[in-house]
Parts: structure tokens; sequence; C-alpha cells
């Protein structure tokens, strides 16, 4: 000490001394940190020479791990009359009784434990969560401390705030900083990575992260409390927060974190200007994607977006945006479809990308753009490259049971082998599209069920194997197991949920309400059916909206519900649908609703249709749409014996007829055409031939039949037990008994509302796709038959009306006998009526000796 600053100190202590003669003298002095060096001689000046006197000197200072000043420490407590006091955060004890002695014993107990965890026995925080409970009068238990989801200060966290930010820029310059990074980490870390995102070295970090604990601020692993980080962040200025996220992400991904936690510090810096960042995000959300994180998924493929510079990396994003978007709206997401059209169009597209697209101009129904796709991913050299060959071998294989109107050659050569030995399982999902299209061709049997089984055994739902998934399903479905589709469609439908992915749980939906339907379970068909539509808007099924609204269709025809059913044709669906597989299945469920409701000419022509598109493309197997047996019970109802027995015996010709809900539905029909005599016996084959738990309407409606041919032959018994057990299937399915009549057709309400059939000019799978049913009856206000009828149908309807067999009108008119049925078939649709002996009627003739076939 210099010469004034001993004058000055005796001074001060002679003063002490004086006052202290007449009583005990204590000088306290605060935040010791920040005294200078000649200051803090002068204590220890003072010091020294009061070891007798009654002066207390209370020297408080900022407790740290490493002291700012250890010479005066040493020199300090050298001194016998010196004693450090190390005072330590409260205990819980010790937090009650300062609650209790502000606010009584009952707050006391309510709030101790919780204001213990949030303060961290930090009086400061303490003391700053009371004055802020005491400000709102707040009644619970929680702490009074900010909401982090409120980014500015609320006047009732006023205290509590100001108590951390005192506390912050109070304490070392560097722990601020490394507070704000742990906020911005949301955990402590290691003190190496924060160092690294700091430009500080470790010694520095650790030194601030033990200072920050012995404030109560920090607690082992984090902040005592969120409210604290989120506190931290709201003050820091946010382009210091901005480019504090970035660093942080920069470290993390030096350190090789995973790409979540870096992609989620990008995304609180709310940009990635660099290359290496794009690619983390986009790893970062497949990522998310795939643990059923959507919104986190769009998220980071938004910001990906919107720092991409390079025109080829923005093509996969955003076909990896559109992946992502069409899991939950297949219309919005076609909104990436013209970025995806110009990177094709300039060859920056790769093949999995390029599939993408045309997949989702197929589902639209936009067939001439699919077509122009295809062609300019085949120039610039799918097929020379092995990767874009499999897939778009994939894509053709798909197309060709989906879209088959597309390929030049329907069906041909599109099916690549599946591959065997180690590496089989990546391609085992294309294996299940190429397992259902061979069963398309050569029919279902128990080894094409086991491979599908398999296939759904070992197969992740996921984007790349919705249609591998989808395939395996309906090769079960065709391979007459529609009891295991209806299990793995629940199972798939909670995953799809977990996925948040509405487009696929509108596709396994509608693959459990086909399951019902098949089983004969009508309720369930129809609650999945529409659980499929309620997923997705009408505008976002594109041309599969045909699959759920046939089976729709089916279901409540089948149970008498003809006004539902009516809705459900009357939903307007695009024409493009009629030249994919989704149309055949709706004209088939037209068909059937034609034929329920006392239209039999209207519902041949549906099946018809059906029936030439199936078989142009290759997908005329029964088990998957069996239109000939819709067909022949029209022809029955119109009285074409021979034309239905026909179709029957040519269905039984078809692949995959050996499976028994085919084959029983099959010979159920036969029964139909054939001698009363025969029937039963037939019908016996049939009902054996069906199950309960596979195909409990058909069997009903075999029941039904064989009820009626034993009452034909007078076998009453027989008669009685069929039908008991007929009406306890029909009631099982919500179908009403007395709706079965024989030959299996069910029995028409006159008085139903109809939609129309597809008028005779109309080609073929194009038919009126909505309109208003009649206003009456369908036998108001009919034409005459002069009105309507050719003088060709008028000479064949006449013959007919007479008794006249087709084959002897065949001869008489020398046309031949199909050419005669095809004639009748427009007759009884322009004159609306269903059997020969109601031609006489219309034609004015007396009736008929008898009705031929």
């Amino acid at each position: 000490m210099n010469q004034p600053s001993v004058e000055v100190a005796n001074g001060l202590r002679s003063i002490l001394l004086e006052l202290s003669d007449r009583g005990p003298v204590v000088v306290g002095i605060d935040d010791l940190q920040y005294a200078d060096g000649p200051s803090l001689q002068m204590l220890l000046f003072l010091q020294r020479r009061m070891k007798t006197s009654r002066v207390l000197l209370l020297l408080a200072e900022l407790s740290t791990v490493r002291s700012p000043h250890p010479v005066f420490h040493a020199e300090l407590f050298r001194q016998p009359n010196c004693r450090k006091i190390r005072l330590d955060l409260l205990s819980r004890s010790g937090v009650h009784a300062l609650i209790e002695s502000r606010l009584g014993p009952a707050k006391a107990r309510e709030l101790t434990e919780a204001y213990h965890t949030a303060s961290g026995g930090s009086p400061l925080f303490l003391t700053a969560l009371l004055d802020d409970h005491e400000a709102a009068h707040r009644p619970g238990g929680e702490p009074a401390v900010p909401d982090p989801a409120v980014p500015e200060p609320a006047a009732s966290d006023a205290a509590f705030r100001t108590a951390l930010t005192d506390c912050l820029y109070l304490a070392e310059p560097s722990a601020l900083s490394v507070a704000r990074a742990v906020a911005a980490l949301g955990t402590a870390g290691s003190p190496a990575l924060i160092g690294h995102a700091l430009d500080m070295n470790t010694s520095t970090v650790e030194h601030a992260l033990a200072s920050l604990a012995a404030t109560g601020l920090l607690g082992p692993e984090d902040f005592r409390h969120p409210a604290a980080r989120t506190a931290v962040l709201a003050e820091t200025p946010p382009d210091t927060r901005h480019d504090l996220h970035l660093r942080v992400a920069a470290a993390l991904h030096h350190a090789g974190a995973p790409p979540g936690p870096v992609a989620e510090q990008l995304r609180a810096a709310e940009r990635a200007p660099e290359a290496w960042m794009t690619n983390v995000l986009r790893e970062a959300a497949r990522g998310a994607l795939a643990a059923g994180r959507r919104a986190t998924a769009c998220a980071y493929l938004d910001l990906a977006l919107k720092d991409c510079a390079d025109r080829r990396q923005l093509a996969a994003l955003t076909a990896d945006r559109m992946r992502v978007e069409w899991r939950k709206s297949p219309l919005k997401a076609m909104r990436h479809v013209e970025l995806l059209w110009e990177a094709l169009r300039a060859g920056r597209l790769n093949g999995h990308d390029a599939g993408l697209l045309t997949r989702g101009l197929l589902w639209h129904g936009r067939y001439r753009e699919a077509r122009e796709a295809l062609a300019l991913w085949k120039a610039y050299g799918a097929a020379a490259d092995p990767a874009e060959s499999e897939e778009l071998a994939a894509l053709t294989t798909w197309m060709a049971y989906s879209h088959p109107s597309l390929l030049a050659v329907p069906g041909a050569a599109v099916v690549t082998a599946p591959r065997t030995g180690p590496d089989a399982a990546r391609p085992f999902g294309r294996h299940a599209v190429s397992v259902l299209y061979r069963l398309l061709a050569d029919g279902a049997g128990e080894a094409a069920a086991a491979r599908a089984e398999a296939i759904l055994h070992s197969v992740v739902l996921g984007g790349a194997t919705l249609e591998s998934l989808h395939a395996a399903l309906l090769t079960l479905l065709c391979a007459d197991h529609p009891d295991k589709v209806a299990a793995w469609s629940d199972e798939l439908l909670k995953e799809a949920e977990q996925h948040e992915a509405p487009m696929w749980q509108a596709v396994f939906a509608t693959m459990r309400a086909d399951a019902a339907f098949r089983q004969g379970d009508m309720a369930t068909a129809v609650r999945h059916g529409e659980a499929a539509l309620a997923r997705l808007p009408a505008s976002a099924w594109g041309v599969a909206i045909g699959s759920p609204l046939a089976v729709l269709i089916l279901a409540t025809t089948m149970m008498g519900r003809h006004d539902e059913a009516v809705r459900y044709i009357r939903q307007p669906v695009p024409d493009t649908m009629f030249e994919a597989r989704y149309g055949l299945h709706y004209l088939n469920a037209r068909g059937h609703f034609h034929l329920a409701t006392g239209r039999p000419a209207a519902a041949l022509t549906d099946f018809e249709s059906c029936g030439r598109l199936a078989t142009a493309w290759r997908l005329d197997l029964p088990a998957l749409i069996p239109w000939r047996g819709g067909a022949a019970e029209a022809a029955l109802a119109l009285g074409l014996k021979t034309r239905a027995r026909a179709l029957v015996e040519e269905q039984l010709t078809r692949p995959g007829t050996r499976q028994p809900r085919t084959r029983g539905t099959t010979l159920r029909l036969l029964a139909a055409t054939g001698a009363p005599e025969d029937r039963p016996g037939l019908l016996r084959q049939a009902v054996d031939l069906l199950r309960p738990d596979t195909g409990r309407f058909e069997l009903a409606r075999a029941l039904a039949d064989l009820r009626d041919a034993h009452e034909a032959l007078g076998e009453r018994e027989a008669a009685e037990e069929a039908g008991r057990r007929a009406a306890e299937m029909m009631a099982s399915c919500q179908v009403p008994a007395e709706r079965a009549r024989p030959g299996g057709v069910l029995r028409p309400v006159p008085a139903a509302p109809a939609a129309p059939a597809a008028p005779s000019g109309t080609a073929p799978g194009m038919a009126p796709r909505s309109a208003e049913p009649p206003s009456g009856p369908p036998e108001a206000a009919r034409p005459s038959a002069a009105e309507v009828l050719s003088d060709a149908e008028r000479r064949v309807a006449e013959l007919a009306a007479a008794g006249v067999t087709n084959r002897a009108i065949g001869r008489k008119l020398f046309i031949t006998v199909s050419t005669v049925e095809q004639h009748l078939t427009r007759v009884y649709r322009k004159l609306d009526v269903s059997r020969r002996r109601d031609l006489a009627a219309r034609l004015g003739l007396g009736a008929p000796d008898a009705e031929s076939a």
C-alpha cells in the first residue's frame, strides 16, 4: 500500500475502534469478487490490526469453483481470527420454512415440493417465485414460472425472469454465453461440445457450468425448470439466438450426432445455408417419417427447400415433400407436380422420383401425362441403369393390374423374376406385386397365399411398401382368405394411424370393407367403406374412388338399403376411372344394384362392359371380379337361360375356380340354369364348399336356393331344414331372408329408387356416373314398342312373345343365337320388362303358351 492509502486505512481503523468502544461493530462488504487490488490490501490491513477489538468484518463473495482473488484468499485465511462459511442452497425444509413465513403453513405444504424443484434451493429464485405467486394469487401447486409457450414476459412472471437475468448478468462473463448454449442444446451436454460451439476452451466452459450449478440455475443435466431455458432463449436477441443454433448444429454435426438433433438446431435457427445442412435435414425428415412424425418431417423438408440452390437437389427434396404430403392428401401433394415435371424433362429426376410422379398422375387419372412421363423416363436411360430398370419394372408390373389400359400390350413381359438368395429381402415387397400379377394370370392357390402372408410378415409399412402390402392383401383376398385379410387390414390400419397417414388408412379401410363383404358381414363392410371415404375427400381419391364405392354399393344393395346405394352411385367419379381396375369393381357393383332393383337389362349391360374390359386387360379372374356370375343372374332374369348357362360354364374354365368360395358360388348359379331335378345335387355341393367364415352371404344364398329346389320337388322336410339355415345365415349377414328367390336372384323392391343404366351407344366402361332416380315406379310413362324398337328387334320380340325358342328364332330369321340374345337384351331394356311373358302385353299380343329359353 502507498502512503496515502495507509493513512486512509489508519483513519478508518481509528473510527472503527472508537465505535467498538461503545458496542460491537459489524462491517459488511458484499460482492467482494468485484473489488480492486488496493481495496483488498486495505481489507487485509484492517483485518490484521483488529484481532482484539469488538469489530466483525463480514466479507461476502459470489461462490465459484475458482476464486477471482486467490492471493487475497491465501493471505486472509492464514490469519487465526478468520473463518470461511459456505452458504449452500436451501434444503427442502429450508424452502418450506421460507414459504411458511410468507404464505402460511397450508400453502407451504402445498407448494414446497414444486418450488424446491423449480428454484433449486436458490433463495433468489425462490423469493422471486413467491413474489410472482402473490402477485398473481395463484391457487394451484405449480410454480408461478413463465409459460414456455409464451415468448414474451408476462406481468405475473416478472420477478422470476428478472431474478434469472440478474443471476446471469451478475455471474462470470462466460456464464451467460454458456447458459445460452445449454438453453439452445436443451441439455448441459459435454463441455467440449459447448466449447466448440462457442469457440471457448473446455476449462472455461467447465468453470461456467459449475458456477451456474452453484447458483441453483442448472441441475445435473439441464436447467432445473424448463421455464428457465425458455426465459434464457427469450432474452437472447433473435439474430444472436439464430446464429447460436447454427453454431450448435455445426458442433453436433462435427461430433457425429444423429441427423435428428442437428436438424432441430437448424429448425430453431430457421435457416440452413450450407449444403451439408440440406443433406442432414433430408435424412432427419426420413427418420421422422419412419417414426410417424409427419409434421416434423414436413418442417425439415420445408426448411431445406427454403435455402436449397442446387436444382437437382431441389427436385429430390420436392419429391420427398410430395411423398410426405401424399400420406395425408393425394390431392394437395399434386401441387409439386409442375416442378417435378420440369426436372424430369431436364433429366434431373432419378428413377425413384420419376416413379413417384408417374404414380401420382395415374392416381388422378391424368393418363396422357403419365404416358409422357414414362416415355421421358425411358428416354433418359432408365433401361440402362439396373436400379432405374428395376424401379421401372416395378411400376409397370403394378400398372398391369391397376392401370392396364396404359400398357401398349397389356400384361406383356412386365414381371421380372423375384430374386432369391441372401439379398432377396430387398425386393421382397416388389415380389408381392409380381405374385399378384401371376395370380391374375394363373389363378389363386395356397402357394400364392403363403407367399402373400410371408410378405405381410416381412415388409414394414412405409411409403415405398404400400403397393406391396396392398398387393399381398389382394392376393389373399383372391385366394379365398378374407378372414386373414380382415386381420391384417386391422393391424395395418393401426400402423397407418400411428404414421399420421390418412391416405394409407383409406386404402386399408377399403380392403377391410372388401374382406367383410366377402365374409358376409355387410354392416362391417359399410362401416369400413364409409370410414375409407371419410379419411379422404372425394376429390383426393382420384380414380381409386371406385374401390370403396363398389363395396358400399354392393353391401347396401344386398342389405336392401337401396336409398343408400343410390347415394353412392350418385357420387361423381372421374371418367378415367373406367380406364383402371377400379372401374371394373364399380361396374360390377352397379350391375348388382340394377339387378336387385328389377332392371336386369341395365345390369347385363354393366356386367358385359365389365367383362369386355377385364378380358382385354387380362384381369379376367372370377376371384377378383366375378362378372360372369352377375351377368348369368341378369340373363336368368331376362329369360336367357342358355346365355346364363354358357356364362356359368365359361366361368368354371377360368383360372382360380377351384377355390371353395368361387366354385361354390359358380355351382349355385349352374344349378339355377339346369333342370329342377338336377338342382339339389349341385346346390348341396355348393353348400359343402361355402363356409360361414369366408363366404357367409354366398352360403346363405345357396341354402335359400336349396330350399326352393326341394320345395319344387315336393321335398318339404328338406326344404324346411335348408330354409331354416338360410334364414339364420341371411340374418347374420343383415340381409332380409324374404328377399331370396329361386335362381339366387335377389327379389327386387318395386318402389326402390335406381340409377339408370348406360345407353346402348355408350362406350364400354364409360357408363353415366350419377343421375337422378326416376320419380315413380319403373312402369310409369313407358313408351310404346313401336316408338323404341327397330324392325329387327320387333320381329325377334314378337317371336319370343309367342313362345318360340331362341334357336328357332335364329333359324326363322336366319341369324345366330347370339344375335337373337343381343336383340332380346335390348328389347328387355327398351321395354323395361324382365320376363318373356311380359313381352306379349307390351307388344299388344296374346299371352304365349310357354316361356322358353
